[in-house]
């Protein structure tokens, strides 16, 4: 078995292999975590059952009543945080699981009853049923995707989005079905930020094989919670059929022709008339103006001695 990985060894063509299903790095933080909690539960819960217990024992006996109760709570918080990761995994594959236990367990509960030719008959009328009606396919559809939509994700995250120093991946929370796609509530780890995921929108359409991807906040108060919608299909552009078209009046419009003026064929220059001259003439007086004629001198005497 690999050092980097917790799984089940396995040999194929002469290699050594593992089957990856928790990360070393992240089982080790859980286990560190884990002793740390167990210790500080041990000290809290102790001193608090020991002086609890004053009231109703003798001071002797409260000592060994406040460390029992310590260790029982203790080691309990700290299973709980080192099968984290098992249950965590569990809970990725959790609709899988129960939809198996429910195929498993109906057919189990109809053959008791019945025979097996009517169970079979029963299951088979359901997948039929499922394949035929419209409603119910589109909806066993929808359920389908929102299941690889949290799968892909999931891989996504392990593949190309930063993680924390412990390598604990974001947790995939619930995915619902929506009219363009799915969408899936994420909360993030510390060290990923919904700017992080933002960048890599292009890369997760890929991976979840969608036209397109957008995060949004699921809170405002808490940005560790958004929400990822995985658009599939364009509700806005296609066309969409109006009842009202059929309670409009049938009128009919007559067509309104404009008659059409006749254009000239070509263009008599005999009605031009011949301006150069008159226009060459005009740019000659106003480039060089006549001085104006002088005044005439009266015939005055008076003025011989000017």
């Amino acid at each position: 078995m690999s050092q980097g990985s917790f799984g089940t060894p396995r040999h194929k063509g002469g290699r050594h292999t593992s089957v990856t299903l928790i990360q070393h790095n992240v089982a080790y933080s859980y286990q560190r975590t884990a002793k740390i909690t167990f210790y500080v539960v041990l000290a809290v819960v102790s001193v608090f059952a020991a002086v609890l217990s004053t009231y109703y024992f003798p001071p002797l006996a409260a000592v060994p009543i406040g460390l029992a109760a310590g260790t029982v709570v203790g080691g309990l918080m700290a299973a709980f945080i080192v099968v984290w990761p098992v249950l965590r995994a569990i809970w990725w594959w959790l609709p899988e699981i129960s939809l198996m236990l429910l195929l498993v367990g109906g057919w189990v509960y109809l053959e008791e009853r019945t025979n097996p030719i009517i169970t079979g008959l029963t299951y088979a009328s359901v997948l039929i049923g499922c394949g035929v009606l419209p409603a119910v396919r589109r909806t066993a559809i929808a359920l389908l995707w929102c299941l690889i939509v949290r799968h892909r994700l999931r891989t996504c995250f392990a593949s190309f989005l930063t993680t924390d120093r412990h390598g604990r991946l974001p947790f995939i929370g619930l995915a619902k079905p929506v009219p363009v796609g799915e969408r899936v509530w994420v909360w993030l780890r510390p060290g990923l930020s919904p700017a992080h995921v933002e960048r890599q929108l292009d890369q997760l359409a890929v991976a979840c094989w969608a036209a397109s991807v957008t995060v949004t906040k699921a809170r405002p108060s808490n940005a560790a919670i958004i929400c990822l919608e995985v658009k599939r299909r364009d509700l806005l552009g296609g066309l969409v059929g109006s009842p009202l078209a059929d309670d409009l009046p049938a009128v009919v419009v007559p067509a309104v022709t404009q008659p059409i003026a006749h254009a000239p064929a070509q263009l008599d220059l005999a009605d031009v008339p011949d301006n150069d001259a008159n226009d060459s003439t005009e740019r000659q007086a106003r480039k060089n103006p006549r001085p104006a004629p002088a005044s005439p001198v009266p015939n005055d005497p008076d003025l011989d001695w000017v």
